[in-house]
Order: C-alpha cells, then structure tokens, then sequence
C-alpha cells in the first residue's frame, strides 16, 4: 500500500516542480520565441548550425513562421505570418485531432546545394515529473511534422521534398539525469550484415533521406550552479529562466557576457515571465506552508526548514512563513553546517 504523502514532499513539489499557470507558461514561451534566444539554441543542438555566428542564424530565421491557425492536413491552408511572434502552433487532422506545439517555425539553413528549409519544434518543460515521457512525446510531434508537411511541402510520390525536422525541449526542472545535459537523438544507420560500397558523398547523399528526425533535450542547472556548467547554453538558459534574479539584472547580464540586445520583444517577454513566476512561487511556496502549518508535526517541521534554507531563503523569512520562533530555524541552520 502505498504511503500518504508528507508536508515534506508536498511543499517541495509545489516549489520544485512550479505549477505552470497558463499565462506563466505563456509568457516562458513568449522568451523562447525571441530570436535572440531561439538562435543559439538552433546553433547548438542543430548540426547544420555547427560553427555558425548567431546574427547569421538569426538572418536565415526571416522566414521563420509560427502560427495560431491549425496546420491541418484536412482543411485549406491560409497564409501565415512572416515572423517568430506567436507562441502557439497547432496541428490537426480530422482523424487524430488537434495537437498543440508550444513554437513551431520554418527556418533555413545553409547545404551543400544552397539551403534547405527545416521545420523546428521548441518546447519549454516546467515541470520535472510530468507525468509521460518527454522523448515519446517529442516522437510524436516529430511524426506529426513530417505528416503535416504532405499537401502543403509535397504532393503525391515525391517524398524527395520532405524537410528535416527538430523537437527541442528546454527542461527548467530536469531530473539528475538529464541536469546540465545537451541530449541529441536522430535515425542512424546500422550496418546489421555486410558492408556498403559507397564513397563519403554517396554516404552524405544517403543520410539525408534519413536523417530526418531529431529529438533534443536541453536540461539546465539551477542558477547558483550554472556558472559551473562547460557549456555555453546551459548557462545562458539557466540565467534566463532563474527565478532568483530581476528582469533588469537578467538582461544586463545577457548584454554583458553574451552580447544579446535587448530589442523591445526581448524587453516585454522578460517582464512578462518574471511578473509571472514570481507570483507562482510564492504562491506554491504558500500552499506548502498552509499544510505544513496542519500537520504541525515536529520533524516534518525540521525537514521542512531544510527545504526552505536549500532554497536560499533567509532564516528571518522562513520563521514568519512557518510562524516559529527564529531560533529554532537558526537551530536547524546550524545542524546542517555540521553535517
């Protein structure tokens, strides 16, 4: 039989794990839909941006299109919007039903013959258990944008025209696993008998009518720690969705260590997301504090000043959250500086 949940668990939940609030959500994408921010996260997970200086992804990002309408196999296609500025994208069929992608946008990228265009899927994870896995899901909608693409990129036979296509799912939360991780998953080839015969731009050729899907998760640090992180974009993404600094500290740090103009969208999205997840932590932080205040338990009570001191809150703060004398916080403080 499995235990009831304790005030323990529950308030570092509602801390850890964030409820997502819809305009929250909202507002996280609204920052990932800047090209600023979308740019280098394509020059890192996307292999065909290896090397390349961010203002030139940015430049082959004009025809990038995210849209509100549906990408619907089934009904007519209306024109879309020329730019990244809408955080919703839908796909829909009569059969299987409508699916939502967080951004979804087309965008080119230099080859051998020129450019090609690939289609990018770009999804920002709140939570760090959510309940389904994120690589099955990312498959899906992978499966979904090449679906989508017959009618509208090709008709008929001529599967020679499907574009490449990216999921790319940024975790604020991950679990120890995927933490500080850049995880790329794609079709390769496997040789299972024998041996092929072809020359290294036969093999080249070959791999691009399969290698055309591409699943990528981007698990960031928490903030105190990410400076410590090797690579660029966790770091980078870590000081953006860090719920311990202001709107004004973030963006003088991005134009400072990684040379991002703040343009007016980059301004308005940063105010809209730190407006929002401050108000959603505390009021998560609330809710643990109401149920610890029930439980009254003693040790739940200890454990629970553990949590909150981890959390980087000051000893005075927590002794007016949880009504208690400071001295015991204090106590508690002093106990884990022993151990």
């Amino acid at each position: 039989m499995a235990e009831a949940p304790t005030y323990e668990s529950d308030v570092i939940d509602s801390i850890s794990d964030k409820p997502v609030d819809p305009k929250c959500d909202a507002a996280c994408k609204k920052v990932l839909s800047c090209k600023e921010f979308a740019a280098p996260i394509l020059k890192y997970v996307c292999t065909e941006y290896e090397g390349m200086e961010t203002a030139d992804i940015i430049a082959l990002m004009e025809d990038g299109v995210i849209s509100e309408i549906p990408l619907d196999p089934d009904a007519p296609q209306t024109k879309r919007t020329p730019v990244i500025e809408q955080s919703n994208s839908e796909s829909s069929t009569l059969k299987s039903g409508t699916r939502f992608f967080d951004i979804r946008f087309n965008v080119k990228a230099p080859s051998d013959d020129g450019y090609i265009q690939l289609i990018i899927n770009l999804e920002a994870q709140n939570a760090n258990r959510p309940g389904y896995s994120i690589l099955k899901r990312a498959l899906y909608y992978c499966s979904r944008m090449i679906s989508d693409q017959y009618g509208t990129v090709f008709t008929g036979s001529d599967y020679g025209k499907i574009r490449k296509v990216y999921s790319i799912w940024v975790c604020l939360h991950p679990n120890k696993a995927y933490t500080d991780t850049i995880a790329r998953f794609s079709v390769k080839k496997e040789i299972i008998h024998g041996e092929t015969r072809l020359t290294l731009e036969e093999e080249n050729k070959e791999r691009k009518n399969y290698d055309l899907i591409n699943m990528t998760i981007v698990g960031l640090k928490d903030f105190d720690s990410a400076s410590q992180s090797e690579h660029p974009l966790i770091r980078m993404l870590s000081l953006i969705f860090t719920q311990e600094l202001t709107a004004g500290k973030k963006k003088e740090l991005l134009e400072s260590d990684y040379n991002i103009q703040m343009t007016e969208n980059v301004e308005e999205a940063f105010e809209d997301m730190c407006d929002f997840s401050t108000g959603f932590y505390q009021d998560g932080l609330n809710k643990g504090v109401k149920q610890g205040r029930a439980e009254g338990k003693l040790e739940e009570q200890s454990n629970t000043i553990k949590k909150l001191l981890l959390h980087k809150l000051d000893p005075s703060q927590i002794s007016s959250l949880l009504e208690i004398p400071l001295d015991e916080v204090e106590k508690v403080k002093r106990s884990i500086a022993q151990n």
